[in-house]
């Protein structure tokens, strides 16, 4: 029985790529999304066994989609800091380990618990970039954030990190260490600079994509529901913030000036607001249009699936419209920002309003002036006026 191939969705699923293009890591190239591959029939980039042989392709993206349109959790690869200086990748090293309470584990499998082991593995990293450059204080050091969202079990979060780090970090000395103090399960991985025969480590963004795609797949070959997609591809236009914004305002919720990036972008809404109509950017035209292409994308591949002979294809169309359905619309954060403010304004005039009247003296009403009369008038109605004139003495005695 034939099935439908889907593999119109390669583009969607496909991560963006960086300006550079792939890089050379140590002598491996860095691969690009895993549909790509599986749907050129090569082996896979990394991580497990096996590979995807003819047919494999379609087979590969069906189930991508299935997992995508069920909304499997996705993980999360981030370059979170870059130390520069021996003291700078030890402190590092010592917030991952938590000042010796946590084990940290290096690349060649040894355990660190205490932090002066964490100090001397910081300036043997110090004195392998030291001997590449005579910068002062050189890129020592690049740190990563693996994680998974709640709920999720650390102990295999940090297995798949592990086996992740052994094959895409392999050229490169690294130590990690597992977090579990938040509500979310993540795995710190702090990668030495400099690595075999002078390699550079220097991730782009199509590095994180591929590592997405691994740690998934780890995750995944150990029981764990994982998926890595760009945002594009799940209807989201909307940037995530990022850590060094969130931290910076975080620490000003108390009071303080908020980040630079925030201040402009509260500026454009503002200005955002007062347009009647509103004018579209040229970034939101562009977002509009790309989320209109992957929703025709999905359109499509729910119409293939459904004039398939499997039961499981019809169910999977009829999942992949409902997740068309509830895409988000393509708002852009300044946008978003703007239709609150627009919305307060309005609910503000009709209150201003109520105040207002509410803040005027209530007059009670005068009575009415009586007509001043005059004397012809009283003349008139009454006759000619007698004159009371006081009699005088002499006529009071007569």
């Amino acid at each position: 029985m034939s099935r439908p191939k889907v593999d119109i969705l390669d583009e969607s699923f496909r991560p963006a790529t960086g300006k550079r293009g792939k890089h050379d890591r140590g002598g491996k190239m860095v691969a690009g999304a895993l549909l790509a591959a599986a749907a050129k029939g090569s082996s896979r980039p990394s991580g497990g066994k096996g590979s995807v042989g003819k047919g494999g392709a379609s087979v590969a993206a069906r189930d991508k989609l299935a997992r995508v349109t069920k909304r499997t959790p996705e993980v999360m690869v981030k370059v979170t800091g870059r130390q520069k200086g021996g003291s700078h990748t030890a402190a590092h090293l010592e917030y991952i380990g938590r000042h010796g309470k946590l084990e940290v584990e290096t690349s060649d499998g040894q355990t660190i618990k205490n932090v002066a082991d964490l100090r001397e593995l910081a300036s043997d990293w110090t004195d392998d970039e030291h001997a590449h450059t005579k910068r002062r204080e050189p890129l020592t050091s690049v740190s990563m954030v693996l994680s998974m969202p709640p709920g999720t079990d650390p102990e295999k979060v940090y297995q798949a990190a592990r086996a992740f780090a052994r094959v895409d970090l392999e050229p490169f000395q690294y130590a990690m260490a597992l977090h579990t103090d938040e509500a979310h399960p993540h795995v710190h991985v702090t990668v030495a600079a400099r690595g075999e025969r002078g390699v550079r480590f220097d991730p782009r963004k199509d590095d994180l994509a591929q590592w997405r795609e691994s740690f998934a797949r780890e995750l995944r070959a150990r029981g764990i529901e994982a998926e890595a997609t760009p945002r594009r591809a799940r209807g989201i236009v909307q940037k995530p913030e990022q850590i060094a914004v969130r931290k910076i305002r975080e620490r000003n919720a108390t009071g303080g000036e908020p980040p630079q990036v925030m201040r402009d972008s509260q500026a454009t809404a503002r200005s955002m607001a007062k347009e009647s109509p509103a004018k579209p950017r040229p970034w939101e035209v562009q977002a509009f249009v790309k989320q209109a292409a992957i929703r025709e994308s999905y359109t499509k591949a729910a119409a293939l699936l459904d004039g398939s002979d499997s039961q499981a294809d019809r169910d999977l169309a009829r999942q992949t419209r409902a997740f068309v359905a509830a895409m988000p619309s393509p708002v852009t954060r300044d946008r978003a920002q703007a239709q609150l403010i627009a919305q307060a304004s309005r609910s503000e005039k009709p209150k201003a309003r109520d105040d207002q009247e509410q803040a005027q003296p209530t007059q009670t009403p005068s009575r009415p002036q009586e007509p001043t009369r005059t004397r012809a008038a009283d003349q008139g109605a009454t006759g000619p006026k007698v004159s009371r004139k006081r009699p005088s003495e002499p006529e009071r005695e007569r």
